[in-house]
């Protein structure tokens, strides 16, 4: 019997096409997995006259873990870093100074579009973690087609990979 896992959609907003483009590509490859019933919570969830905070909040505090999909936008959105991310991720000071990120929620980070891992931007402790791209290091904006098939395919698989490992 699939073990139910919930999950929640971060996202910045101005990249609603390219989420919602990737969601239609990974959604029937969660629903055919054997390991794990897999539910959806995006904010296109949130009902008529619903107090749309409330809504998050309740879905955060539900969620089992977070599919975070990572863009410029996302990484300048208050509203993502104040509200959202601090489910996930905790900063924890490090005895010699500097911070150090710790998980509070398993977080599925992925490259929804290039974002700069130079060091030159503030990644909000992401950095930390290691973000999915395709085996081409491609972002998913950068692809079309079979490409963005075999992107979805790949980042099932490590997902898959990465929650057996969360939910034994």
């Amino acid at each position: 019997m699939p073990r139910d896992l919930r999950y929640f959609v971060s996202y910045a907003h101005q990249d609603k096409r390219q989420a919602r483009r990737l969601l239609d590509l990974i959604e029937p490859r969660l629903a055919i997995s054997r390991a794990f019933a897999f539910t959806g919570w995006i904010d296109d969830d949130i009902g008529l006259g619903s107090r749309w905070t409330d809504a998050i909040d309740d879905a955060l505090a539900d969620c089992d873990f977070g599919l975070l999909l990572l863009s410029p936008a996302f990484f300048a959105s208050g509203f993502i870093r104040r509200d959202e991310l601090p489910t996930f991720i905790a900063h924890v000071r490090r005895p010699g100074g500097g911070n150090r990120t710790r998980l509070r929620k398993p977080a599925i980070p992925v490259l929804l579009k290039p974002v700069p891992l130079d060091g030159s931007a503030d990644l909000a402790g992401l950095e930390q973690l290691q973000y999915f791209s395709d085996a081409d290091g491609r972002a998913f904006n950068n692809t079309s087609g079979h490409i963005s098939e075999r992107f979805a395919d790949q980042l099932v698989a490590a997902m898959l990979r990465r929650l057996a490992t969360c939910f034994p």
